[in-house]
């Protein structure tokens, strides 16, 4: 697929890396004003990519759960299961990617994110 100017392709997708930090919401709804949503991680290759392109900051992902629950997709509310993909690390609410792995923290603090389309 040919990704518009200053997005990268991968698998299919087109992918934005973001330069500037919002909270969890700001950045999701960044992303709707592009047509895009918030990159979700569909297998460990994805997350590879993604690893490898995004740099030093954090970067918000699409999932999203309540307290103790597990993680969903925002939009479709359906419950994925990780053990067999990666571990979430910490506590918080909303995830993102850091250095390795996918850590999570409160939605309101400020990081990155990346946007996936289609």
């Amino acid at each position: 697929a040919a990704c518009p100017e200053g997005w990268v392709g991968y698998g299919g997708k087109c992918y934005y890396f973001s330069e500037k930090e919002g909270n969890w919401n700001s950045s999701r709804n960044n992303c709707s004003s592009f047509g895009a949503s918030l990159a979700g991680i569909d297998s460990l290759q994805e997350k590879a990519f993604l690893l490898r392109y995004k740099g030093l900051p954090d970067h918000w992902i699409r999932l999203r759960r309540k307290q103790d629950q597990a993680w969903k997709y925002p939009n479709n509310n359906v419950p994925i299961t990780f053990s067999s993909r990666f571990e979430v690390s910490g506590e918080g609410e909303c995830p993102y990617l850091n250095q390795k792995t996918v850590g999570s923290s409160r939605c309101y603090t400020k990081r990155n994110w990346i946007f996936s389309k289609p």
